[in-house]
């Protein structure tokens, strides 16, 4: 029955769109299906590694894992009676959201038993890859339904369809979660391509149709962590002819989608243009301060970062270096996963977050510097390059607090992790 339990999971949380069922009071937090079935899955879980005493066996890895979450509840409560800054009912949410998501690494770590287990994940990713693709380009030319969270109205689940300028995000919250959920299949799928396999040429294709959409998300930072992380994987697979290919990829990708390039453009044109000449209007007093150009271009989502997000982050940190504010102190997003580990739970919290991935790639070392050509030795050196994809996005998005992004990393992570032990 375990078998089948992480495979629900790989399909369920990707495919599902995010309808909510019961709104959380005082928050844009919903209920959803997927929680629901998560609890089972713990439930389930819970029984079993009590009757197996698995506490005896706890890695370094969970220990980490534990020990943010022992600092996260701390800075909790610190936040609620030092600091002032979050409310027991959102902070003690929001500590159990950072539970719900990571425990997943326990579950794929102790329910993964052998190489035909891990065969079967690694289709399922697949083939559930080819439906999110699928349905993301029915968004762009077939007006598919958009289910999406970007903000407090679309997260009552209203079913909208892409509107003009507006990018692609399939079944996902946002188009940053469905690029960000498309470097797994498309590493895994390439790492494949890499060895002996029979059926390359439908593989190919897949990895195709997972590139467009991501394309099509148009999400400047996903799009260069990809070809950094495959570059990376070529040459840890000692493939690095496959450079010149994924740099062809990439440079083609980025012709064939405008939006896309623009988006680059518009970064580069916007921070380096020294002068810009303001339109001239017979009269601008009449105009409304909202409708007047800006006096230099600017890229909007940047300076969001710059000028509200992240200094909001620095001064919750400032509040409380140590132990930081509590988790949902800092608004919705900060648009930094590190700035928004440091303002929430401060330096210590930050430094557990960092030893949990310090030590994954410790033990997914063992095959990653040393890959053969097996399909594990594959599928290790894929996660791995992917979360370091992950980790690279995490500078600029809340990557692992996006709940289909981060549910999905944290399988794969234990299941990575065990694959080193099985193999």
């Amino acid at each position: 029955m375990f078998s089948y339990l992480i495979p629900l999971i790989l399909i369920l949380i990707p495919i599902y769109p995010k309808f909510p069922l019961l709104g959380v009071g005082g928050s844009f937090v919903s209920i959803r299906l997927e929680d629901l079935v998560l609890a089972a899955v713990y439930l389930v879980w819970v029984i079993w590694a009590i009757k197996q005493r698995l506490w005896k066996k706890i890695t370094p890895i969970q220990k980490s894992i534990i020990l943010y979450w022992m600092i996260g509840l701390v800075a909790v409560f610190s936040g609620i009676f030092l600091t002032k800054t979050t409310t027991l009912s959102l902070g003690l949410l929001h500590f159990v959201r950072r539970i719900e998501y990571m425990g997943i690494f326990f579950i794929g770590y102790t329910w993964l038993k052998n190489r035909d287990q891990l065969k079967f994940f690694i289709n399922t990713i697949i083939v559930v890859s080819v439906i999110v693709a699928t349905y993301g380009l029915g968004q762009q030319f077939f007006k598919f339904p958009i289910i999406s969270t970007n903000n407090s109205e679309f997260s009552k689940g209203l079913a909208l369809t892409l509107g003009p300028g507006a990018r692609i995000n399939s079944t996902f919250a946002g188009h940053y979660d469905l690029a960000a959920y498309s470097v797994f299949p498309i590493l895994i799928i390439l790492g494949l391509l890499m060895i002996p396999n029979r059926g390359k040429p439908l593989l190919a294709g897949i990895g195709l149709l997972c590139y467009w959409a991501m394309l099509l998300s148009a999400s400047r930072v996903t799009f260069a962590a990809l070809l950094f992380a495959a570059s990376l994987m070529a040459i840890l697979m000692q493939q690095k002819k496959w450079i010149l290919t994924i740099l062809i990829l990439g440079a083609v990708g980025l012709v064939s989608s405008p939006q896309l390039l623009g988006r680059y453009r518009e970064l580069i044109v916007n921070n380096l243009k020294i002068s810009y000449v303001t339109p001239t209007y017979a009269s601008t007093e009449d105009i409304p301060d909202a409708l007047k150009p800006p006096v230099k271009p600017e890229d909007r989502s940047l300076n969001i970062r710059l000028q509200a997000s992240w200094p909001r982050a620095l001064r919750s940190l400032e509040k409380n270096p140590i132990l930081g504010t509590g988790f949902a102190s800092v608004g919705l997003a900060v648009d930094n996963d590190y700035l928004r580990a440091a303002a929430e739970t401060g330096i210590l919290g930050l430094t557990a977050f960092g030893l949990v991935f310090w030590r994954f790639f410790k033990a997914t070392s063992k095959i990653v510097l040393h890959p053969q050509s097996k399909f594990e030795h594959v599928f290790v050196v894929a996660i791995s390059c992917s979360i370091i994809a992950l980790l690279m996005n995490a500078v600029f998005i809340d990557i692992f607090e996006a709940s289909k992004i981060a549910i999905i990393s944290w399988l794969v992570m234990g299941l990575a992790v065990k694959t080193v032990e099985i193999s």
